[in-house]
């Protein structure tokens, strides 16, 4: 105001509006790891949703796991064996190639295209991680499916692709209920060692 004396309300004005322009199209086009957290948060919200269908027939559910210094989405154990569910929020529709890979073709733009084989080597490795930590606390060598949870539209509701089990949000329970596999031996022990807190404490103890 020193530096420019004089009616400053006009400039005032322009600055607060360009600001809250920024404001604004920040919020609607994030910055790329603030969208990338939206989106699986938003899918986290809606799986869990569907998940508590599953907690009420004595499914075994378990949010937010640590593994590492990243997390697992969500763990169920259930009948059929343990599931390590990744979960993903997107405008994108998840089709088959020739090839059989899965594509990701935006509903609102047929020319954009999103691949999802980084998704699916994440949901590989994750499902890997949670198996050894089994091991390593209750030592029990199991088998961990992965499974990607697409909030989205997919062909034919899901399929398995390269091992990592595909579904679309809204057909979750069903595909779940209807895996063919065993129960998991000494199932409360594996769900000890697994809930959020025991592992903590037993090292503090130690």
């Amino acid at each position: 105001m020193r530096l420019y004396p004089g009616n400053q309300s006009w400039e005032t004005a322009a600055l607060a509006g360009a600001l809250v322009a920024l404001l604004f199209a920040l919020r609607q086009s994030p910055p790329v790891s603030i969208a990338s957290w939206e989106e699986g948060a938003y899918g986290e919200e809606e799986t869990a949703k569907q998940l508590r269908a599953l907690e009420k027939e004595g499914w075994v559910v378990l949010h937010d796991l640590a593994n590492g210094s990243a997390n697992f989405d969500h763990v169920v154990l259930g009948p059929c064996g343990v599931f390590c569910l990744n979960s993903k929020w997107s405008g994108y529709r998840l089709e088959q190639t020739a090839d059989g890979r899965l594509v990701g073709r935006h509903k609102y733009d047929e020319d954009l295209y999103r691949d999802v084989e980084s998704t699916l080597r994440k949901a590989r490795g994750e499902a890997a991680a949670l198996s050894n930590q089994i091991q390593q606390r209750c030592g029990q060598k199991l088998w961990v499916q992965p499974v990607v949870v697409w909030w989205g539209d997919v062909t034919n509701g899901g399929k398995l692709v390269d091992g990592v089990g595909v579904v679309q949000g809204k057909n979750l329970t069903e595909r779940l209920r209807a895996q063919r596999g065993r129960r998991v031996p000494q199932f409360d022990q594996v769900v000890a060692v697994l809930q959020p807190g025991r592992h903590a404490r037993r090292r503090a103890l130690a």
